[in-house]
């Protein structure tokens, strides 16, 4: 009974008098795959939508999306400078089946901030070398990052691989905390990685957010995560898919926007 009585809690906590109403669902169906997003909304009248109910609490591996603890550790930790940290080219592209897999814009000169924006996975297995192992199972213990499991990880791959894997409802509480500044790093790697995750900017809105592409499982997922601000509010999200063909890797960002605009969050005027 009483696990009964929790899980209702649970349920409840996460509802919305908004989501009965609005069949956000639909995005996923009509792109052809299937997914979750959760969107928290602070500020006047929060509110929390669910999409894809079982799936938001269904762990997967982070992928590129962990660039952002990535980046607040290299600043915290000095492994970087900041934002503008530079990361001179020529440098590997990585290859997934054989072939490159990054854009083009990551073999050239980077810095912390470009190497972030264009997701250059051979910079960030640089920064994560330096950091290590100890490191970083002190952070995502400290950030209550997902499973926290690193155990037999390799430094430089455990958020490609696995072990560590994180649900979309525990994207959002991890993004509300660097929203906060409630970390456990440094004001300056927080207001820096911040400034890093703008998407867009307008007098009306500023979306911030990181995709991610697990490649390493069956099906493979795709991830969008961040938040959008608009005015006193505050909408913050984290979204996954299936991506089982070339165009649902696109999906991640058309659906997510949708969602977005219809719960209010419009990312432009």
């Amino acid at each position: 009974m009483h696990r009964v009585v929790l899980l209702l809690a649970v349920l409840l906590a996460f509802a919305s008098p908004a989501a009965a109403h609005t069949d956000l669902e639909r995005h996923f169906r009509e792109a052809g795959t299937t997914g979750t997003m959760v969107v928290e909304r602070s500020g006047p009248q929060p509110r929390t939508w669910i999409v894809g109910g079982a799936r938001s609490a269904q762990r997967f591996i982070p992928s590129s999306t962990f660039k952002i603890p990535n980046a607040l550790l290299a600043v915290d930790l000095r492994v970087a400078s900041g934002a503008d940290q530079p990361y001179p080219g020529p440098n590997p592209n990585f290859e997934v089946d054989g072939a490159p897999f990054l854009p083009a814009a990551c073999e050239g000169d980077l810095t912390l901030a470009t190497a972030l924006m264009n997701s250059c996975i051979p910079i960030f297995q640089r920064i994560a070398r330096r950091i290590g192992l100890p490191a970083y199972r002190r952070a995502v213990d400290r950030f209550h990052y997902g499973n926290e499991d690193l155990r037999g990880a390799v430094e430089d791959r455990f958020w490609l691989d696995g072990p560590l894997a994180i649900s979309a409802r525990e994207q959002v509480r991890f993004l509300q905390r660097l929203q906060r500044e409630s970390l456990p790093v440094s004001r300056h790697a927080l207001r820096d990685v911040r400034e890093m995750l703008v998407l867009q900017r307008d007098r009306c809105a500023t979306l911030r957010g990181k995709t991610g592409y697990v490649f390493t499982t069956a099906p493979r997922v795709g991830w969008w995560v961040g938040w959008v601000e608009r005015g006193p509010r505050t909408w913050t999200f984290a979204l996954n898919l299936d991506i089982t063909r070339p165009d649902h890797a696109a999906a991640r960002v058309t659906i997510g926007k949708a969602i977005l605009h219809e719960l209010g969050a419009k990312t432009t005027c």
